[in-house]
């Protein structure tokens, strides 16, 4: 019985050890806009470790050299690159930095009061509506990056498209499947969102933009890979951006706790949506708040 309970309890740790390390490579690639070998890599080099690990366990004979092949290369080294993915993703090692601030630059630092759960429960504006502001206050969709580049400078002299870049403010991640492009009214919601959030974190802390204008060329190249992207996006209108909710771009000199700046960026989001300024839908998948002007 004893060595029932055993097995079961050993065998549940290696479970537990594998269902961290899905979780870490899922969390080391959140909120970024990458090609699909991106993401496919890390999950094809966990597999081909697992079968060389299990290849090699089933080629011991002797009981103990299998207790401790298998408690090496299924629990220990698996936990150790879980541990480590975790550590060294962004988001996790803002946080850690955190725990080391010094005196701020703008001053004696208060930490924000509230729960991020409150005001996520608020970003739940379905595509339909977001999609109806997107055509009330986008432009036509654009067949490919070619037809963008054609017509930009004749939208810019029409003040009807403009150009986001990375600044002082905010950061604008390298794009695979979009185009840092954007009607102007997206434009001033941004430098109010990054206003607003410096503001709230007394500090030059950045949320990082992840996706931005698609073209119907860009939708079908993603739906590839991401059976959710839609046909109907309201990406395509150049009136939604995607911002991450776990990575930030910190003040190195002053960097926040990472709760703290998401809570921040909630509750930016939610002011501006109260204000009926914008629609947010938070997208668990992506690890990001889908945002469309109104």
């Amino acid at each position: 019985m004893k060595r029932i309970l055993f097995k079961g309890i050993y065998y549940s740790a290696t479970l537990v050890v594998m269902v961290l390390c899905v979780f870490a490579l899922r969390y080391a690639h959140s909120g970024i806009d990458a090609p699909w070998y991106y993401w496919l890599l890390p999950y094809l080099l966990t597999a081909v470790y697992l079968v060389f690990a299990i290849w090699f366990i089933a080629r011991l004979k002797r009981g103990f050299y299998i207790f401790l092949a298998h408690t090496l290369l299924l629990q220990i080294i698996p936990a150790i690159a879980a541990i480590l993915t975790f550590v060294i993703t962004p988001s996790i090692s803002n946080r850690v930095e955190g725990l080391f601030e010094e005196e701020e630059v703008f001053g004696p630092y208060k930490p924000i009061a509230g729960k991020v759960s409150t005001y996520e429960r608020k970003f739940n504006d379905m595509q339909e509506k977001q999609k109806r502001a997107a055509i009330a206050n986008g432009l036509a969709p654009f067949k490919s990056r070619a037809d963008i580049e054609q017509q930009y400078k004749r939208l810019r002299r029409e003040k009807r498209l403009v150009k986001i870049e990375s600044n002082s403010k905010y950061v604008v991640r390298p794009l695979t499947y979009s185009s840092p492009y954007v009607v102007p009214k997206v434009e001033r919601l941004l430098e109010d969102i990054a206003e607003s959030f410096q503001k709230k974190t007394q500090s030059k802390a950045r949320f990082m933009v992840t996706s931005v204008l698609r073209t119907e060329e860009d939708v079908k190249k993603l739906r590839r890979t991401n059976g959710n992207a839609s046909t109907a996006s309201c990406h395509c209108n150049a009136t939604t951006i995607d911002i991450s909710y776990v990575r930030f771009d910190q003040d190195e000199s002053r960097p926040r706790d990472e709760y703290q700046l998401r809570l921040a960026l909630a509750q930016t989001l939610y002011e501006l949506r109260k204000q009926g300024r914008c629609y947010v839908r938070r997208e668990r998948k992506q690890y990001c708040y889908h945002i469309t002007v109104r």
